[in-house]
């Protein structure tokens, strides 16, 4: 066995967005190593009752069994790394450091998560509030930063996934550890059919619908963009798709007169009725998976710049850029209206969507990254 890939236990069998790119990463460690069988998941379960307990709550309480059974399997197999997929795991990593000094630890960092929770939660307590919270949160980014410091200084090397989050964590880490590896397109959308929304009026929001950026997205679709999309193309339908809707989720949407698709289970059905993907996305960290699956599949996306932050995209050439819901008003109207500006403007997105998050080039970034931390052979072929 070459290396072991530890991540978060998920009961949800619609994988997430963490689950697709950890997927990425195992299959292009596999394929380094010239087929599977070279690697092994350890999955770790969040033990609940130590949540009290945690330092930070950006630090997931594991259960100890999983942690002693992980010590165990990589002082018998002795790996030549281990891969933890998130800081979140940060009990893994300390847990391997202090029992196995000699071990390579690379940690995946899919979101800088200490500026990506503050952002949200100022975003959460609205502009009146803000002011009065900021000292508590500032506290709290303090803590998780500590935690993300002390992993970077233990581990072999840290992987970000865009440029834009390898700049900041150049300057709160410095640079040496540091290694891009973009987030990947989903496999579906290699085989996702052709889309048939060209006749459509439908505009697309997918995410997962308990998390708050997400959240807020659907309110300004519902209560502010829609009203003023349907002044200009009165045809126009809202579709809301997405994991673990909450109530009030559901409610906004359906009293609004639109349509929600819970906890899908086939995104390329999604997608085929879509004219659409409207993304007024307020925070975040990383980059999002569906602004790359939905280029991938050649749906044209009306997005802010924060939705699309890291991905090299240029305003008109791949997606249209909005901020308030005037202009995500106009923007979705022009791209519904007969003419070929949407379906364009798409094949220039997914040509370099295929170009710079394909298969090859996350493969491609991976190897760089073993490469550039003395654990793979620069020689070796793929």
């Amino acid at each position: 066995m070459r290396f072991i890939q530890v991540v978060i236990a998920e009961g949800d069998a619609i994988p997430s967005g963490a689950s697709l790119r950890n997927k990425a990463n195992f299959d292009a460690l596999s394929t380094l190593w010239s087929g599977a069988g070279h690697g092994e998941v350890a999955a770790l379960r969040a033990d609940k009752r130590l949540g009290r307990k945690a330092r930070t709550k950006l630090v997931m309480p594991l259960s100890a069994e999983d942690l002693a059974q992980l010590v165990d399997a990589c002082l018998r197999e002795r790996p030549a790394f281990v891969l933890v997929e998130g800081i979140q795991l940060f009990q893994a990593v300390e847990a391997l450091v202090t029992s196995i000094p000699d071990l390579p630890v690379i940690i995946d960092m899919h979101n800088i998560e200490s500026t990506l929770r503050m952002a949200a939660a100022l975003e959460r307590a609205g502009r009146l509030i803000r002011p009065l919270a900021l000292p508590i949160l500032a506290l709290k980014r303090w803590h998780g930063m500590r935690v993300e410091r002390q992993g970077v200084d233990w581990a072999r090397q840290v992987w970000i996934c865009s440029p834009s989050d390898l700049q900041e964590a150049e300057r709160r880490f410095g640079a040496g550890r540091l290694a891009v590896v973009p987030n990947p397109i989903p496999d579906w959308t290699r085989t996702s059919p052709p889309r048939t929304a060209r006749k459509m009026q439908e505009i697309l929001f997918l995410g997962h619908l308990g998390y708050f950026p997400n959240r807020r997205a659907v309110e300004m679709l519902c209560n502010d963009i829609m009203p003023k999309v349907r002044r200009l193309a009165p045809q126009a339908t809202l579709h809301v798709c997405g994991r673990r809707p909450r109530r009030d989720v559901e409610a906004l949407v359906r009293s609004s007169g639109h349509r929600l698709t819970a906890n899908p289970s086939n995104l390329a059905d999604v997608y085929a009725t879509a004219a659409v993907a409207a993304m007024p996305i307020p925070v975040g960290g990383g980059t999002r998976l569906k602004v790359l699956e939905a280029m991938a599949v050649g749906c044209p996306i009306v997005a802010t710049a924060k939705a699309v932050e890291g991905l090299g995209l240029m305003p008109q050439e791949h997606y249209r850029r909005a901020e308030s819901p005037e202009e995500f008003a106009t923007e979705i109207a022009a791209l519904l209206a007969p003419g070929e500006a949407a379906a364009q403007m798409s094949e220039r997105a997914r040509r370099l969507v295929q170009e710079r998050f394909g298969p090859e080039a996350h493969l491609a970034a991976v190897r760089n990254a073993l490469v550039s931390a003395d654990l793979l052979d620069e020689t070796r072929d793929v």
